[in-house]
Formats: structure tokens, sequence, C-alpha cells
């Protein structure tokens, strides 16, 4: 571990920040195809609204007690699931701070292709 932090600070001080940030960002290009904007997102959104909904007893079988210490969902969310639903998919940056941290710490939003 220390050496691959090594590595890592060694290219931090030679590369431009641009190249850098490039560098580090390359192994996990292509890999998360499954956030915002990317080819899978409508399905996690479409998957969330499901499981938001309770309509996904696997799930809720699996991150039921997760998604209870987390806390409910927003009243910004669960006021019209289908228009939140709108805006995760359009616009997720629009639901605000708190919204999407609720939801990056809940599973909720995950793809639906994932076994329980």
């Amino acid at each position: 571990m220390k050496k691959r932090i090594d590595q890592f600070a060694h290219f931090e001080e030679m590369l431009e920040p641009d190249d850098f940030l490039v560098f580090a960002a390359a192994p996990q290009i292509g890999t998360h195809i499954d956030h915002y904007g990317m080819p899978q997102w409508p399905s996690c959104v479409e998957a969330a609204l499901r499981r938001l909904r309770g309509e996904d007893a696997e799930f809720l079988h699996k991150w039921g007690d997760l998604m209870q210490r987390i806390g409910p969902a927003p009243d910004r969310v669960t006021a019209d699931i289908d228009a939140a639903g709108r805006i995760l998919l359009e616009s997720p940056w629009e639901l605000g701070a708190d919204v999407l941290e609720w939801f990056a710490w809940n599973p909720v939003l995950s793809r639906p292709d994932i076994p329980a």
C-alpha cells in the first residue's frame, strides 16, 4: 500500500494538475456505467422509484435495515415520487444537496440487476 501511495504522490508532483487528474481517474473510466449521464442511469432511477413505492420486496428484504438506519426519504422525494424521478433523470442537482446526500448513502439507486 505504501508503495502505491508513494507512486501516486510521485505522479502528482511530476504532472501538471489536469494531467494528474486524468492519470488518477483513468482506471475508473468506463467502470461506473450506472451514474448520472451514463447508460444504466435510467434503469437505476426506475428501480429507485419502485423501491421507494415498496414494490421491490427482494430489495427491501436485503437493504431495509440499512435504509431504516439512514432514515426516511426526504419530503422533497416522497411528496411526488414521479416528479423526483424525472428530476433525477434530467437534472439531479435540482433536488438539492440534502436530498442528494440521502441518495448517496442509500442503496435505493443501485442497479436493478445486482442480485440481492
